[in-house]
């Protein structure tokens, strides 16, 4: 579980190709390529950037994070902190309806791969 992967996850589409680059589960870099008329041209490439957040005293101080990328968690973290001071129980930017899809593509993948639960 500690080995080290490119961890890069491309979603091909019908217009085009979306390129979530290393590493995808916190990534600072996300490009898209949309595809011209003919078979292996792109129309456009466009890319975006999400900085991390800077590295607190603290965090460095005690040796900064265990995996790449994890300050963009403070993201999350913020939101998260947002929602509770509002009084909220979900993220309207992500709510619970949306996590149980999500849950339910995964579990329809597992089943059409073949994947079974662990004993």
């Amino acid at each position: 579980m500690l080995s080290e992967s490119e961890e890069e996850t491309i979603v091909l589409g019908t217009r085009g190709r979306l390129t979530i680059h290393t590493p995808c589960h916190c990534p600072t870099r996300i490009s898209c390529a949309l595809k011209g008329h003919g078979r292996g041209e792109t129309k456009e490439n466009f890319v975006l950037d999400y900085p991390l957040p800077p590295e607190t005293e603290e965090q460095i101080r005690t040796g900064g994070f265990f995996y790449p990328n994890s300050a963009g968690f403070a993201y999350e973290a913020a939101a998260v902190a947002r929602c509770i001071a509002k009084g909220l129980t979900e993220a309207p930017q992500y709510t619970l309806d949306d996590t149980l899809n999500t849950m339910r593509i995964i579990e329809e993948l597992r089943n059409q791969l073949g994947v079974k639960p662990i004993d």
